[in-house]
C-alpha cells in the first residue's frame, strides 16, 4: 500500500504524474518520484509481541530503489526498536499510539502508526506449591502463621497488563499478601489460617471485567486426623482390634468396615480419630473436621452422631444405627479431608435365616472352686448360625458364679462362693440349663522339697507339689503346669496325679516352671537345663587340680572334678566304697551310681582307677549312664587331685 509520495521535479494539483522521455533509473538520485512503503501498516502490540518490519523505495518505474532506511519510533514509552528488523511493545504503553517513522538518506520519510493493546486472559490454574503446574483444586491448613496457593496465569505476558486481584474466604491475609513472579507466570496468594476447623477459600482474579479469568482453591481448615475403624468386627487384626494409639494408627488402619444386622436391631460403628498434638483444642477442632453421608439407608435410621473424647490422643466417631423389619443393604460413608470410610451392612432376618435346634458347651455339669476361671467353649447346631445367634450366658445366682465376656466363642467363669446354681444360655428361642457347683477353693501352692532345678537335655525327671484347700484338705483338682520357655523345658501334670509334675529338659537355657491349681499358683522356680556330657573326657590339662580332690565321707568315696571349661563341676559318689587306709586302687562303679555334674544328676555305671606316686595323687574313670533316649559318656585319664 503506498503510503507517501515525494515529487522531486513535477506534479500536478489532483495528482502526481510524472513526464519522462525514457525508463527512470534505479536510484535514489535518478528518479523523479519516490514510492516509501512500510510493512506491514497499522501495526497493533501485546506485550511479548515481536513484529518484523521492512521498507520498499520504488520509483515511478515500479523499481525497487536499494538505498538505506532508518528507522525511529516517535514515542519510545510505547514500544522500541530491535535493531532495524523489529518492533515490541514495552511495559507501561498499554493502551497507547505512537508512529514509526522510515526516513531515507534524502530526508524523505513514510509513517505509519503502532498500537500497544493489553493481552486477553487465557486462563488461570491453582497449581501445587512445587510449581509441577497440575491443577489443584484443594489444600489442607490449620493453625499456621503463613501458607499460600500458587496460581499460574496465561500468558503470562498479564501480569505486565494487569495487577492480579486476591481474595480471601475464612483466611486472614498476611503481608505481604501476594507476591509475583513475573518470569515465571506465577502468583503466589499469601494467608494466615485459624486454629479451628471449617472451609476457606482462595480466589486470584485477572483482567477487565468483560475479559477476566479467574481460579479458586479452597482451603480445608482441619487438623490432620488419622483415623481407622477398629474393635468389632477386627478381633483378629493386630492393632487395631482394640483403639490404637497415634504411633500405631499411622501404620495400621481399616477404611472399610463390613457387618450384618438383624432386622428390628441396633448397631453402632466406631472409627478412632487421632490428631497427631494430642492438644485438646486440636481435637476438639477436629469434632467438625469430619461428617457422615448416608449413601443408601434401605431401612436403617441414624439414631445418634456423636464424639467420644480420648484424652491426648483424639476422639472417637461415633453412629449409631438402627434396622428397620424390612431386610436390605445400607451403606454409610465418613468423610475426613483425606479418606472416605465405608461402612456397610446386611440387614437379614436372622431368626428365620440362621435357626438354633441345640446349644451346646464342653462342660456340663460343671465343677469349679472357689477363686478358679473356667473357660467354657459354647456352640450352636448348626454351627453356621452360631456367627449370628452366640448364646447368651447368664447365672441363676451371679453371687455364686461370675459371667465374663466372650473372648471368640469362649467365655470365662469365676467361682465366687460356694454353692449349687445353673447356668442359662439362650439363642433363637433356644434354651440351655447347666448345673454348676461351686466347691471349696484352694489355700496354697506349695514346692516339695528335692525338686531338681538344673537337667540335662532330654532328661525327664518327677517334681512334687502340696496343695491343700481352704479346710486344709489335699487338693481335689488337676494342676495346671506352665513352663515359660516350652522350648527351653516342659512341665506337665504327671498322668492323673495331681501331686506330681513331669519336666523334661529340651534344650539349654533356663525358664520358670509355676503350678497352678483353682487360681492359686505356686511361686516361680527357676530351672536351668545343661547340655549333656557325651564323650567328654577329662586331663591334667583341662582340670584344676587345686579345685579337684578325692575325700571319704560316712564310708562313701567320694571323686570332686573341676573342669577349666564346659562345666563347673562333676562330683561321684561310690556308695560305701571307702574301706579305710588310702585311697588308691581299683574300683567298680555299680548300677546306682550318681553323677552330679553342676547340679544335674544321672545314674552311671563304670570303674575308676586311683593311683599316687609320691605327692601325686590321679584318678581316671570311665563312666556312662542313659538319660532320656541319649547317652552320657565320660572319660577321665590321669587327672590329678588333691587329697
Amino acid at each position: 500500500m503506498k503510503r507517501y509520495s515525494f515529487i522531486f521535479f513535477l506534479a500536478s494539483f489532483l495528482g502526481v504524474t510524472s513526464f519522462t522521455a525514457c525508463e527512470e533509473e534505479a536510484t535514489l538520485d535518478g528518479a523523479t518520484e519516490v514510492y516509501i512503503t512500510i510493512d506491514p501498516m497499522d501495526i497493533n502490540l501485546k506485550l511479548g509481541d515481536t513484529v518484523r518490519i521492512s521498507a520498499t523505495v520504488t520509483n515511478v518505474s515500479g523499481k525497487v530503489i536499494e538505498t538505506p532506511v532508518s528507522w525511529s519510533i516517535e514515542d519510545q514509552t510505547v514500544a522500541a526498536l530491535l535493531g532495524d528488523t523489529a518492533v515490541v511493545a514495552l511495559d507501561g504503553g498499554q493502551e497507547k499510539e505512537t508512529r514509526l517513522k522510515a526516513m531515507l538518506e534524502n530526508g524523505k520519510y513514510a509513517l505509519t502508526t503502532v498500537t500497544v493493546s493489553r493481552n486477553l486472559p487465557d486462563g488461570v490454574m491453582c497449581i501445587p506449591n512445587d510449581s509441577t503446574f497440575t491443577e489443584m483444586t484443594s489444600k489442607r491448613s490449620y493453625n499456621t502463621a503463613h501458607d499460600s496457593v500458587l496460581f499460574s496465569v496465561s500468558p503470562k505476558e498479564l501480569l505486565y497488563d494487569y495487577d492480579p486481584v486476591p481474595t480471601l474466604e475464612g483466611l486472614t491475609a498476611f503481608d505481604p499478601v501476594m507476591t509475583v513472579d513475573t518470569v515465571r507466570g506465577l502468583v503466589a496468594v499469601h494467608y494466615a489460617a485459624p486454629r479451628a476447623s471449617g472451609k476457606g477459600k482462595v480466589t486470584l482474579s485477572i483482567g477487565d471485567a468483560s475479559t477476566a479469568k479467574s481460579a479458586s482453591c479452597d482451603i480445608m481448615l482441619a487438623p490432620q486426623l488419622l483415623a481407622t475403624f477398629y474393635g468389632k468386627g477386627f478381633e483378629n487384626m493386630p492393632y487395631i482390634n482394640t483403639r490404637p494409639s497415634k504411633e500405631v494408627l499411622s501404620m495400621y488402619f481399616a477404611y472399610t468396615y463390613e457387618a450384618e444386622m438383624d432386622i428390628n436391631s441396633e448397631d453402632t460403628v466406631r472409627i478412632a480419630m487421632n490428631v497427631q498434638s494430642g492438644a485438646k483444642e486440636d481435637i476438639e477442632a477436629g469434632y467438625d473436621a469430619y461428617r457422615w453421608e448416608v449413601v443408601s439407608s434401605n431401612g436403617v435410621l441414624i439414631t445418634g452422631k456423636t464424639e467420644e473424647y480420648v484424652k491426648g490422643e483424639g476422639f472417637d466417631a461415633v453412629l449409631a444405627l438402627r434396622s428397620g423389619s424390612e431386610e436390605g443393604e445400607a451403606e454409610f460413608h465418613c468423610i475426613t479431608p483425606d479418606t472416605v470410610f465405608v461402612a456397610t451392612f446386611r440387614v437379614q432376618d436372622f431368626k428365620t435365616r440362621y435357626p438354633v435346634e441345640e446349644i451346646t458347651v464342653d462342660h456340663d455339669p460343671i465343677s469349679m472352686p472357689v477363686g478358679s476361671v473356667l473357660r467354657l467353649t459354647t456352640g450352636v447346631i448348626p454351627a453356621s448360625s452360631y456367627a449370628y445367634h452366640k448364646p447368651v450366658v447368664k447365672a441363676v445366682d451371679p453371687s455364686k458364679v461370675q459371667v465374663g465376656e466372650y473372648n471368640g466363642n469362649v467365655i470365662e467363669l469365676r467361682g465366687l462362693a460356694l454353692g449349687e446354681t445353673e447356668l442359662v444360655l439362650t439363642a433363637n428361642g433356644k434354651e440351655k440349663r447347666v448345673p454348676v457347683s461351686v466347691t471349696e477353693g484352694i489355700l496354697s501352692v506349695l514346692w516339695k522339697s528335692g525338686n531338681a532345678r538344673t537337667l540335662f537335655e532330654g532328661q525327664t525327671v518327677q517334681w512334687g507339689i502340696d496343695a491343700k484347700t481352704l479346710s486344709g484338705g489335699e487338693n481335689p483338682y488337676d494342676v495346671t503346669w506352665t513352663s515359660s520357655a516350652t522350648d527351653v523345658l516342659t512341665a506337665e501334670q504327671t498322668g492323673d496325679d495331681n501331686t506330681q509334675g513331669t519336666i523334661t529338659g529340651i534344650k539349654a537355657g533356663k525358664a520358670d516352671v509355676i503350678a497352678e491349681v483353682a487360681g492359686v499358683s505356686s511361686e516361680k522356680a527357676e530351672v536351668k537345663v545343661i547340655a549333656l556330657p557325651v564323650d567328654l573326657e577329662l586331663n591334667a590339662s583341662n582340670t584344676v587340680k587345686e579345685n579337684s580332690v578325692v575325700y571319704d565321707e560316712g564310708g562313701d568315696l567320694v571323686v570332686f572334678i573341676s573342669p577349666t571349661s564346659g562345666y563347673g563341676q562333676i562330683m561321684l559318689t561310690l556308695t560305701d566304697a571307702y574301706k579305710g587306709g588310702g585311697y588308691a586302687g581299683h574300683y567298680d562303679i555299680p548300677v546306682g551310681t550318681v553323677v552330679d555334674i553342676d547340679g544335674a544328676r544321672a545314674e552311671v555305671t563304670g570303674s575308676m582307677d586311683i593311683s599316687g606316686s609320691g605327692d601325686e595323687t590321679t584318678v581316671s574313670f570311665s563312666i556312662t549312664g542313659n538319660v532320656g533316649s541319649r547317652t552320657l559318656s565320660i572319660e577321665a585319664d590321669s587327672v590329678p587331685v588333691v587329697l
